[in-house]
């Protein structure tokens, strides 16, 4: 008798556990990136490339190479921002940005980017999606809508 509730016991638990794990995220995902606001006024417009990656160790980091377009002055950016990833629940990751390099011709002056694009300042919080389509594809996004999709 005793056996089989130890027997028992231990399945439960091996399912628990099961349940729990959340295999590594390892993906990169790069395209082209298109992003307007034009609130109050003061259109803000973001073309250009990003590259993402996620490393199975819970870091990450992405690259914004484009030309900003704002206040009817054009500058180039080109920077790379770390983060830091954990898995919350199904498809939703939480990122916490934790590093900002800008490279030399990043000419965008310092708040123009973060005043239009929320949550990608230092130390700041985003949530995101990461569903895989049944072709194979990746899509990141918010709980808006898509906002990169990536495909072998």
């Amino acid at each position: 008798m005793g056996l089989i509730v130890a027997f028992n016991l231990i399945v439960i638990a091996l399912a628990v556990l099961w349940s729990r794990y959340t295999a590594p995220l390892s993906v990169t995902c790069e395209g082209s990136l298109t992003f307007a606001d034009r609130r109050d006024d003061n259109n803000f417009n973001f073309e250009g490339e990003i590259v993402m990656r996620f490393h199975p160790d819970g870091s990450g980091y992405f690259t914004l190479n484009g030309n900003v377009l704002n206040a009817q002055r054009d500058w180039d950016v080109s920077r790379q921002e770390t983060f830091r990833w954990r898995h919350m629940h199904d498809t939703l990751y939480e990122i916490t940005i934790t590093g900002i390099e800008r490279f030399s011709h990043d000419a965008l002056p310092k708040g123009v980017f973060e005043k239009y694009v929320a949550g990608l300042t230092l130390g700041q919080k985003r949530l995101l999606t990461v569903e895989r389509t049944p072709e194979e594809a990746m899509v990141l996004g918010n709980f808006y809508s898509p906002l990169l999709i990536c495909s072998e």
